[in-house]
């Protein structure tokens, strides 16, 4: 048993070097423990614990433990917490131009949105971020979003009246009114409830999310119409980034390549269980024509690019589909 002690102080002590103070910070997580989210910001914070020699601890909090998206941008950027999984939506509260990624029907799919996060117009669009307070580390996959709703919808006309939940983003309040419906922010943990009591008719997200979150004991309908495509993003505080040495800075940035690749590979094991799993929990699963949906909002998606400044990355990320 001494031995066992002995020999577990002495890794440690190889572990970390001797001249260097180790930094403890915390990655906030506003998905439930058994989301592929939660299971990648776990694996982000073992890899930079290795990367960095046990000179930076992360500790992982899922479930809005520390506060939901729109608190977790703040605290970023104020250095209360070192590591946050946000929507880039979310992140318009900061950078208005963020908000594009909310735009509908801007990727044409899986492969042509992987594609422009790779490009430099995405990595340009990031770096605005810095100077905010924000440094994005890497991106991470939340599918496409689709509706669930109290009531079948097979065309944009049956979202006339209704109100449906919506992150925090103007684009995505404008996208709903497009569709004839009301958009209404409403926050992720008290989602459940609003829609329980009626404060929303519906509301709209990823596989994965509506199983962890169980929306489909409040909702009766899923419509799979893959409106949005917007990438959550690993966000660092600029307050850490800054506090690393060379050495550690290159470690975080590795371990946000190896969660955004661990990732992808996760979740698309969920998102095709998951589906699985929605097709026994609804009334039903609605496949609808998308191109009475893509124009419908056509219109908005220029007024949109026009006010945020970003007509010509649009231009560019609509021009690109006929690749995909």
């Amino acid at each position: 048993m001494k031995k066992l002690a002995f020999l577990s102080v002495a890794l440690l002590a190889f572990a970390i070097p001797a001249n260097a103070q180790q930094i403890q910070t915390k990655y906030s997580g506003i998905q439930p423990i058994e989301h592929p989210s939660s299971y990648a910001e776990k694996y982000f914070a073992e890899e930079v614990g290795v990367l960095t020699k046990g000179t930076v601890k992360v500790e992982a909090y899922a479930n809005t433990q520390l506060g939901d998206a729109v608190a977790n941008v703040q605290s970023i950027r104020n250095g209360t917490i070192g590591f946050t999984t946000v929507s880039a939506s979310n992140l318009n509260q900061v950078l208005p131009a963020m908000d594009m990624y909310s735009l509908p029907f801007l990727f044409k799919n899986e492969q042509h949105f992987w594609w422009f996060l790779a490009q430099p117009t995405a990595a340009n669009l990031a770096k605005q971020l810095e100077d905010k307070g924000i440094k994005i580390i890497a991106y991470m996959d939340s599918g496409a979003r689709n509706l669930f709703t109290q009531k079948p919808v097979n065309t944009p006309e049956d979202l006339k009246g209704q109100k449906i939940r919506v992150m925090a983003s103007p684009v995505m309040v404008n996208t709903m009114k497009s569709l004839g419906a009301t958009g209404v922010p409403v926050a992720w943990a008290e989602l459940y409830t609003a829609l329980q009591t009626g404060v929303v008719d519906g509301a709209e997200n990823n596989h994965p999310s509506v199983v962890a979150k169980k929306f489909y004991e409040v909702s009766k309908y899923y419509t799979i119409d893959e409106h949005m495509r917007i990438p959550d993003v690993i966000a660092m505080s600029m307050k850490l980034y800054t506090q690393l040495n060379d050495d550690q800075k290159k470690a975080v940035l590795e371990a946000g390549a190896r969660t955004q690749a661990y990732m992808r590979g996760a979740w698309k094991i969920s998102e095709v269980k998951d589906l699985e799993a929605l097709k026994a929990k609804f009334t039903q699963i609605i496949t609808p024509d998308k191109a009475p949906f893509v124009k419908a909002v056509s219109g908005m998606v220029s007024e949109e690019g026009k006010r945020l400044g970003v007509e010509k990355e649009i231009a560019f990320i609509l021009d690109s589909q006929k690749n995909f």
